[in-house]
């Protein structure tokens, strides 16, 4: 009678540490793939801000939309940028999902289709490390009229892809920023042209977080 052959526990142990060589060399790579695809998800994030931005400016004489507080109404300037903004895109129902506000490399969680105020209420930072709700930044209540394709108006928090960026443009053009060892991505061509920006535009109120590189 012909014996079964089977593994031995060597050979078993030999073939388990294959297994797990293989695997540490591919992790980097299947990383790597999936942080490309979430750059590409903010990337069209942008884009349909963008578009959503051009359409409400449409409606209101070409101002963009400022913030709003988390009763639906803008008490004073202190709503006016970045989530508050957010929150009265869906307030108006523009964009009605929060989706469109998260970043997939982070760990932040949309908020429900009527969940315009719980957005609007949000705290934001600028690395986004410890936002609930929103992972970008917008310059609100500035006109399209005076802003250009030189001028950063959205992008992303700065820890949301580690050394990359997404940056939605006064024209409604979306561009990836890459940083490197002397320059954080952030801060290319002085934060966007920020303050040309804002000399251009007339803007009193100050996006606190955006010329912020932590």
């Amino acid at each position: 009678m012909r014996k079964e052959k089977r593994f031995t526990l060597i050979e078993l142990l030999v073939v388990i540490g294959i297994i797990a060589i293989l695997a540490s060399m591919l992790m980097p790579a299947l990383q790597k793939a999936k942080e490309k695809a979430n750059q590409a998800d903010c990337m069209n994030n942008m884009k349909q801000i963008g578009t959503t931005v051009m359409m409400y400016a449409s409606d209101f004489k070409s101002l963009f939309p400022a913030g709003i507080d988390n009763t639906g109404k803008m008490p004073d300037d202190s709503v006016l940028h970045n989530a508050h903004v957010f929150g009265n895109l869906m307030y108006c129902e523009y964009i009605t999902t929060g989706k469109t506000f998260i970043c997939r490399s982070t760990k932040h969680s949309a908020v429900a289709r009527d969940g315009w105020a719980t957005l609007a209420g949000d705290t934001d930072t600028s690395n986004g490390k410890t936002d609930k709700y929103n992972s970008y930044l917008f310059i609100g209540g500035v006109s399209s009229v005076d802003v250009t394709a030189e001028h950063g108006i959205a992008r992303d928090k700065n820890a949301n892809h580690k050394s990359y960026g997404n940056v939605l443009w006064g024209d409604g053009h979306v561009s990836g920023e890459a940083g490197n060892k002397n320059s954080k991505w952030q801060a290319k061509d002085e934060y966007f042209n920020y303050d040309d920006m804002k000399s251009e535009t007339g803007l009193e109120t100050d996006n606190d977080l955006w010329k912020t590189s932590d």
